[in-house]
């Protein structure tokens, strides 16, 4: 008996230093060969008066996913008044694989204090506040974190086995936020050298200590109706979202990421650009 208990201990170590050192290099390889490779997801056709203009900026996103290895990506175009373009480029969720849709909530950091405020008066459903470990359920980086050979044995075992609900993907539509690092120097600032879980105190970057989310669409909707300035958002020191507005030609194009240090100003105002020289 204890020759077997020793036995399944043993097997027990060597499963979770296999899973560990899995999940590190999956953390550091490109998540897309390719931009051909980068899913994307919508919930409508775009306005037809603007499709080749989503034509000429859909393979922009894709490129800017690939070249700086980003999680995901959800961006929207307001014109006219109204939203003429919205989709969702790559994962929510890597482990999961779960696609970003437009509809995906997007943690948008400190440009909550801009944004949150517009909320009741402009009834954004997408757009709000709530406690941080609706975003972290593992509270990661916090000292009520599962201690990490028990969270190893409930992703290997108590899950696979339906013994325990899996925490990912994040209910709501939640987009799991990710850091650039790597496993032996640590966090960086590029996207492209590996990612790991986003800190819970990360997370709840602002007033309150909550988490502030929302989605391109609700940014585009709040920009039109405020004739808002251009915004940046950011978590754990780097960028996470980027509203433009341009007065003319009256255009608003919000990108978000699930990673910070993403690059989101550089792919608004190339979208941006692309919409103007049609109109």
């Amino acid at each position: 008996m204890k020759t077997f208990v020793l036995l399944a201990l043993v097997l027990a170590i060597a499963a979770m230093g296999v899973a560990v050192l899995t999940r590190a290099a999956t953390a550091a390889a490109p998540l897309f060969a390719q931009p051909a490779a980068v899913p994307s997801a919508s919930t409508s056709a775009p306005s037809p008066h603007w499709a080749a203009a989503v034509d000429r900026a859909r393979p922009m996103v894709r490129a800017a996913i690939v070249e700086q290895n980003l999680p995901g990506v959800s961006i929207a175009v307001g014109l006219d008044g109204g939203i003429v373009w919205a989709e969702g480029f790559g994962w929510r969720d890597v482990v999961t694989r779960t696609p970003v849709t437009p509809a995906t909530r997007f943690n948008i950091g400190t440009a909550s204090s801009a944004v949150t405020a517009a909320v009741a008066t402009l009834g954004l459903t997408n757009t709000g506040a709530e406690p941080a470990t609706q975003w972290s359920p593992e509270q990661i980086g916090e000292p009520g974190e599962d201690f990490p050979p028990f969270t190893l044995m409930r992703h290997l075992i108590f899950q696979p086995l339906g013994l325990a609900p899996a925490e990912y993907p994040l209910p709501g539509d939640r987009a799991t936020f990710y850091v650039p690092a790597t496993r032996w120097r640590g966090d960086t600032t590029d996207p492209r050298q590996g990612r790991r879980l986003m800190y819970m105190r990360d997370l709840a970057c602002c007033a309150g200590k909550l988490a502030f989310y929302s989605t391109p669409s609700d940014l585009v909707r709040y920009a039109l109706a405020t004739k808002a300035d251009s915004v940046n958002g950011e978590l754990a020191g780097g960028s996470v979202m980027s509203l433009m507005t341009r007065r003319d030609p009256g255009s608003v194009v919000a990108v978000a990421s699930n990673v910070a240090h993403a690059d989101t100003a550089a792919l608004a105002t190339k979208v941006a650009d692309v919409f103007a020289e049609q109109k």
